[in-house]
């Protein structure tokens, strides 16, 4: 450490509150083996790739009780949305994942000993890290303009050389501490810059926990630490906070694999032990014969409300995604049907390489199976839920008529013939709409119409018959051989064989249609016999004579 290294930094950050051993001090190692962490920018919606990140951190650190926190990376305010971290903190909450530490408190106040855990408010500590390296001559003041730069980039491009501030292409690189001041008197704003060791023709080898040893070229770049406000880079703020708050996995996008070599760089300038690292692939999707990353702008289910929006369940969710993360869960839960997903002991060893596929499909069997595992008590309780949230008007019908709700819902469910046919809360409108007079009657002006063998004359007659005869107690088999017999006295077929003869009107089929169209307005409904069993005989008396 020189006396003119001393002097600038002395010159750049005059009245620290810290030094690195003072911070050291504040934040001591801990006594968990493992800590992870999730570290989002509140520049967005919470992304399910987000989910997949934090989901496995979390359960890396939780499957035997150590740390987990929620970090917030607010460097880059332009971006920055109205709030963007309760945002991410409500998404991580519904999907059950739990924090140890983070901005969780009332009102976003912090939970933990490690904190401020939002880096806008560790502006000191990066700058005490700032200043160290400058005075130990591994970082500098650089006063380079927008034009400058840019005549620089154009020199490169002429001579074939790589793009950036670097070596002989810096020229605050070898400055003095005179000239410092003099453009500090000018009233310019320096941004600080790695002074990089690095050999822009040597090789480096760096591990990745699940991609094992990656042969890289090695950092040569100075690049900035500080940018002229006084906010840190990425590079800078994360090396420094997985060191204070003592974060032993870092588990992020692969994107950042490129970033290793200086990430590692600084992390040894500083005097840091460098985090187990995991990069995990992203999610992909398929388009156009070839597959792409899940595109924020192109696909609803980048954004994690879409699936609250939709009613999927989380723990639907968490096992599709865990399937994704490790090829052996999906044998695991056909063994373990309905344990807890926490007691399956995932590790990072098989996670894809290669970005996984999103299936929506696969998704979609996930969640129809837990839904119909759910008792129908169950399934109307956590439906009703979503209805206040996304669907009010059908909420208020559940309340208002809670028990032909449940008898709805409860059609065929856990029999021999259960038609499973629920697989997201949002299911719930199209299977309960025609059994509420207030949605059942909209429904009638889109009805299709009836078969071209039910004329006005054959509809009342045959109506008139029928309701004399109908009795709601009947099982489902006897009610069908009931309603087979009276179509039949209406020159109706009762099988297809008496069809092919060609003494009938039509076949008993179009008279079940006729009365699906009648008492609920739709071609697609659950079982007939059941759903007038639910609607009762003043119902189907008012739709069937109506």
């Amino acid at each position: 450490m020189s006396d003119s290294n001393l002097a600038l930094a002395n010159l750049l950050f005059p009245n620290l509150p810290h030094t690195p051993e003072s911070l050291e001090a504040l934040y001591p190692p801990r006594t968990a083996s493992v800590v992870t962490r999730f570290s989002p920018s509140p520049t967005g919606f919470l992304h399910i790739g987000g989910i997949c990140t934090s989901l496995l951190s979390e359960r890396i650190a939780h499957l035997k009780d150590w740390i987990f926190y929620l970090r917030i990376e607010d460097t880059d305010t332009k971006r920055e949305i109205e709030n963007g971290v309760s945002m991410i903190i409500k998404g991580l909450t519904r999907f059950g994942i739990s924090i140890d530490e983070g901005p969780i408190g009332p009102n976003g106040t912090d939970i933990g000993a490690y904190g401020p855990y939002t880096q806008s408010q560790r502006g000191s500590i990066y700058q005490t890290y700032v200043k160290d390296l400058i005075a130990k001559g591994m970082a500098y003041p650089c006063f380079l303009d927008e034009s400058e730069t840019a005549m620089i980039r154009e020199e490169q491009a002429l001579s074939k050389q790589p793009p950036g501030i670097y070596g002989s292409y810096s020229p605050w690189r070898s400055t003095t501490i005179e000239e410092v001041k003099v453009a500090l008197s000018e009233g310019k704003k320096p941004v600080i810059r790695l002074r990089s060791h690095g050999n822009i023709s040597k090789r480096i080898t760096i591990h990745d926990e699940i991609r094992g040893d990656i042969e890289m070229q090695d950092n040569f770049m100075d690049t900035v630490l500080l940018k002229k406000t006084g906010i840190p880079t990425y590079h800078l703020a994360h090396v420094v906070d997985d060191h204070l708050m003592r974060t032993t996995h870092v588990i992020r996008s692969d994107e950042w694999v490129p970033s290793l070599p200086l990430h590692r760089q600084m992390t040894e300038m500083l005097g840091f032990v460098m985090p187990k690292y995991i990069h995990s692939s992203p999610l992909l999707k398929a388009e156009g014969g070839g597959k792409r990353k899940i595109s924020k702008r192109k696909d609803p289910e980048a954004n994690v409300e879409f699936f609250f929006q939709e009613g999927y369940t989380n723990e639907a969710l968490i096992d599709y995604l865990l399937g994704i993360m490790d090829s052996r869960f999906e044998a695991w839960r056909l063994e373990n049907p309905t344990a807890d997903y926490r007691t399956y002991p995932l590790t990072s060893e098989k996670l894809p390489l290669a970005g996984a596929l999103f299936d929506i499909v696969k998704l979609d069997s996930i969640a129809n199976t837990f839904l119909t595992r759910l008792s129908t008590e169950e399934l109307q309780r956590r439906g009703l839920e979503w209805a206040r949230e996304y669907d009010k008007e059908l909420a208020v019908l559940m309340e208002r008529y809670p028990e032909m709700t449940f008898k709805a819902l409860d059609i065929e469910r856990h029999t021999e013939k259960d038609p499973r046919r629920f697989t997201k809360f949002s299911d719930l409108r199209g299977q309960l709409q025609f059994f509420y007079e207030e949605t059942f009657e909209p429904l009638k002006s889109t009805a299709p119409a009836l078969p071209e063998c039910i004329t006005p004359e054959v509809q009342k007659a045959f109506i008139e018959d029928y309701l004399k005869a109908y009795d709601p107690t009947m099982e489902r088999d006897a009610w069908f051989e009931q309603l087979k017999d009276i179509a039949h006295t209406h020159s109706f077929a009762r099988t297809g064989d008496e069809w092919k003869t060609g003494e009938y009107i039509g076949r008993v089929g179009d008279i079940a249609m006729m009365l699906r169209l009648l008492l609920c307005a739709s071609a697609k409904t659950p079982d007939l016999c059941y759903t007038m069993r639910v609607l009762g005989r003043e119902i189907m008396e008012k739709r069937l004579q109506g």
